[in-house]
Protein backbone atom coordinates (compact mmCIF):
# COMPACT_ATOMS: atom_id res chain seq x y z
CA UNK A 1 0.00 0.00 0.00
CA UNK A 2 1.12 3.60 -1.03
CA UNK A 3 1.19 6.09 1.55
CA UNK A 4 -1.63 7.43 0.19
CA UNK A 5 -3.85 4.57 0.54
CA UNK A 6 -2.80 4.31 4.41
CA UNK A 7 -3.82 8.01 5.13
CA UNK A 8 -6.97 7.42 3.15
CA UNK A 9 -7.86 4.24 5.06
CA UNK A 10 -6.88 5.72 8.35
CA UNK A 11 -9.12 8.80 7.52
CA UNK A 12 -12.14 6.33 6.83
CA UNK A 13 -11.68 4.66 9.82
CA UNK A 14 -11.26 7.93 12.12
CA UNK A 15 -14.60 9.51 10.24
CA UNK A 16 -16.25 5.91 11.19
CA UNK A 17 -15.61 6.41 14.98
CA UNK A 18 -16.55 10.22 15.10
CA UNK A 19 -19.49 8.90 13.51
CA UNK A 20 -20.36 6.07 16.18
CA UNK A 21 -19.37 8.46 18.69
CA UNK A 22 -21.66 11.58 17.33
CA UNK A 23 -24.58 8.87 17.28
CA UNK A 24 -23.78 8.02 20.77
CA UNK A 25 -24.11 11.00 21.69
CA UNK A 26 -27.07 12.21 20.59
CA UNK A 27 -29.22 9.39 21.44
CA UNK A 28 -29.73 8.41 17.87
CA UNK A 29 -30.37 4.27 17.61
CA UNK A 30 -28.25 2.66 14.91
CA UNK A 31 -29.62 2.47 11.59
CA UNK A 32 -31.00 -1.04 10.59
CA UNK A 33 -29.94 -3.42 7.66
CA UNK A 34 -32.91 -2.81 4.98
CA UNK A 35 -33.51 -5.29 1.83
CA UNK A 36 -32.21 -4.18 -0.92
CA UNK A 37 -35.47 -5.42 -3.05
CA UNK A 38 -37.52 -2.62 -4.09
CA UNK A 39 -40.24 -1.12 -1.91
CA UNK A 40 -43.84 -0.64 -3.76
CA UNK A 41 -46.85 1.04 -2.61
CA UNK A 42 -48.58 -2.67 -2.01
CA UNK A 43 -45.70 -3.34 -0.06
CA UNK A 44 -45.71 0.27 2.23
CA UNK A 45 -49.22 -0.31 2.63
CA UNK A 46 -48.37 -4.28 4.11
CA UNK A 47 -45.43 -2.90 6.24
CA UNK A 48 -47.13 0.67 7.46
CA UNK A 49 -50.83 -0.32 7.90
CA UNK A 50 -52.44 2.03 5.36
CA UNK A 51 -54.41 1.47 2.53
CA UNK A 52 -52.82 1.56 -0.58
CA UNK A 53 -54.26 4.94 -1.45
CA UNK A 54 -53.24 6.39 1.77
CA UNK A 55 -49.42 5.64 0.72
CA UNK A 56 -49.96 7.36 -2.88
CA UNK A 57 -51.82 10.36 -1.47
CA UNK A 58 -49.37 10.61 1.27
CA UNK A 59 -46.57 11.04 -1.09
CA UNK A 60 -48.28 12.81 -3.65
CA UNK A 61 -49.29 15.45 -1.20
CA UNK A 62 -46.57 15.34 1.13
CA UNK A 63 -47.70 14.56 4.23
CA UNK A 64 -46.32 10.46 4.20
CA UNK A 65 -42.83 11.89 3.17
CA UNK A 66 -41.42 8.12 2.48
CA UNK A 67 -40.77 8.56 -1.35
CA UNK A 68 -41.41 10.43 -4.84
CA UNK A 69 -43.71 10.40 -6.97
CA UNK A 70 -43.22 11.28 -10.77
CA UNK A 71 -45.68 11.87 -13.41
CA UNK A 72 -44.15 12.88 -16.77
CA UNK A 73 -40.57 12.86 -15.82
CA UNK A 74 -41.50 15.94 -13.05
CA UNK A 75 -42.99 15.63 -9.66
CA UNK A 76 -46.77 14.44 -9.47
CA UNK A 77 -48.40 17.55 -7.94
CA UNK A 78 -52.45 15.76 -7.90
CA UNK A 79 -52.94 12.07 -8.33
CA UNK A 80 -54.94 12.86 -11.17
CA UNK A 81 -53.42 12.86 -15.42
CA UNK A 82 -50.93 10.47 -16.60
CA UNK A 83 -49.92 7.36 -14.83
CA UNK A 84 -47.85 8.16 -11.28
CA UNK A 85 -44.28 6.15 -11.12
CA UNK A 86 -43.55 5.71 -7.36
CA UNK A 87 -40.17 5.62 -5.92
CA UNK A 88 -40.03 4.80 -1.81
CA UNK A 89 -37.01 4.49 0.13
CA UNK A 90 -36.83 1.94 3.33
CA UNK A 91 -34.54 4.25 5.06
CA UNK A 92 -37.13 7.07 5.11
CA UNK A 93 -39.96 4.54 5.59
CA UNK A 94 -38.24 3.90 8.67
CA UNK A 95 -37.29 7.30 9.90
CA UNK A 96 -41.29 8.14 9.43
CA UNK A 97 -42.94 5.18 10.97
CA UNK A 98 -40.27 2.91 12.70
CA UNK A 99 -41.13 -0.04 10.23
CA UNK A 100 -37.81 -1.66 8.55
CA UNK A 101 -37.98 -2.83 5.27
CA UNK A 102 -36.53 -6.79 5.44
CA UNK A 103 -37.69 -7.12 2.00
CA UNK A 104 -41.37 -9.26 0.30
CA UNK A 105 -40.22 -13.06 2.15
CA UNK A 106 -40.15 -11.48 5.60
CA UNK A 107 -43.26 -9.20 5.01
CA UNK A 108 -45.38 -12.61 3.95
CA UNK A 109 -43.84 -14.25 7.10
CA UNK A 110 -45.10 -11.50 9.34
CA UNK A 111 -48.19 -11.43 7.77
CA UNK A 112 -48.57 -15.52 8.11
CA UNK A 113 -47.56 -14.77 11.93
CA UNK A 114 -50.24 -12.00 12.07
CA UNK A 115 -53.33 -13.95 10.85
CA UNK A 116 -52.09 -17.34 13.00
CA UNK A 117 -52.51 -15.03 15.93
CA UNK A 118 -55.90 -13.58 15.48
CA UNK A 119 -57.41 -17.25 14.59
Amino acid sequence: MSAVDDYIKENAEIHKFAAEVARIISGMPQMPEFSSETITVADASQLIGLPVTAIRAGIVYGWLPIGVAIQNNKPAKSLSGSRITYIISPRKVYEVTGHVWRGKEALRKTNKTEEHIEK
